[in-house]
């Protein structure tokens, strides 16, 4: 998977966009970057494309923007000279699939089927767009087709909305998907660009599932089995031994170390996707202790604390 590609995986959601007028790129690009999500496919199905991409660019340098609805040779130069990171097309056409790699441009190809997808292997393509979607089959169809070509990644697209978006995230083919619901046609046209900033906020609080899953306790005076039996009677579960201390029920982690982090213990914070939680928090400014990081036997983060404590606690990002 490219660098452009891993950008977007760890987004998460990319917003497909088809703009009539290019005043509204820039609040709109700033909108989805306020909310979450500094990522855009500005689709060719309007002539404000070009110049909508080109405004995008120089308001949110650091944005990640892609042409969509790719379907000439014209529109692939008009997107790179507008500053595209990416190309996507709703089908796979060999000769714009060629002109891409050629002009070292990624490019997402929208297939279906299994001749698509190895239409796209054959260009040496690891990642495939998959749309429409949810008349395909949605995540069902996905999965099926997973099995044989297990190599490859799938931005689903067509159908994905807030009430689905994780049936699809949850699978680890899914690269990312393209959505349009947090592009509210009437915010835009009424030019209610903090709607759109609210949209976006909750679609990635969906899709990153944060929740409180436990708080740590430091004990060092020799107690934390007594008191992780407290705990447990407490919230009527079970003590859990681990190398470190006890669970006195899964809600409370008594920590029996002598250098246990945090001042008072720590907070354990539930996401669906550490990568993607990490990139969200990142980008709000916080920073991670890079050393405290662990992963499963994917390669997948799994597990990291933040640097700096809250209150005396110690947090961090589980999965």
């Amino acid at each position: 998977m490219n660098d452009i590609c891993k950008k977007i995986h760890d987004i998460g959601i990319v917003p497909v966009i088809a703009l009539d007028s290019v005043e509204d790129a820039v609040p709109l690009a700033k909108a989805l970057c306020k909310g979450g999500l500094p990522a855009a496919e500005v689709t060719y199905r309007t002539a404000a494309a070009h110049d909508a991409m080109v405004e995008m660019r120089k308001a949110c340098p650091d944005m990640i923007i892609g042409a969509g609805t790719v379907l000439t040779k014209e529109q692939v130069d008009s997107a790179l000279d507008a500053g595209a990171q990416f190309i996507v097309s709703p089908g796979l056409n060999p000769e714009i699939v060629k002109y891409c790699i050629e002009k070292n441009v990624p490019i997402i190809p929208g297939t279906g089927n299994p001749s698509d997808i190895e239409a796209a292997m054959s260009f040496g393509l690891d990642v495939v767009k998959f749309f429409p979607a949810e008349p395909l089959g949605g995540i069902k169809m996905i999965k099926a087709l997973a099995a044989p070509y297990n190599k490859i990644k799938f931005m689903p697209t067509g159908g994905v909305k807030e009430s689905n978006i994780n049936d699809y995230l949850n699978e680890p083919m899914i690269v990312a998907c393209g959505g349009t619901w947090m592009i509210d046609k009437k915010a835009i046209a009424e030019k209610s660009f903090d709607r759109i900033e609210e949209l976006t906020r909750g679609a990635v609080n969906t899709m990153l599932g944060i929740k409180l899953k436990h708080i740590g306790v430091n004990e060092e005076n020799g107690n934390g089995l007594e008191l992780a039996k407290a705990f447990a009677a407490f919230f009527s579960g079970s003590v859990r031994e681990t190398s470190k201390g006890w669970f006195g029920s899964e809600l409370v982690e008594v920590m029996a170390e002598a250098k246990a982090r945090g001042k008072y213990g720590h907070i354990g914070v539930q996401v669906n996707n550490v990568d993607r939680a990490k990139r969200y928090y990142e980008a709000l400014g916080y920073a991670f202790d890079e050393s405290s990081a662990s992963y499963d036997d994917k390669g997948n983060l799994k597990l990291i604390y933040f640097r700096d404590e809250i209150g005396g606690f110690a947090i961090h990002l589980v999965k």
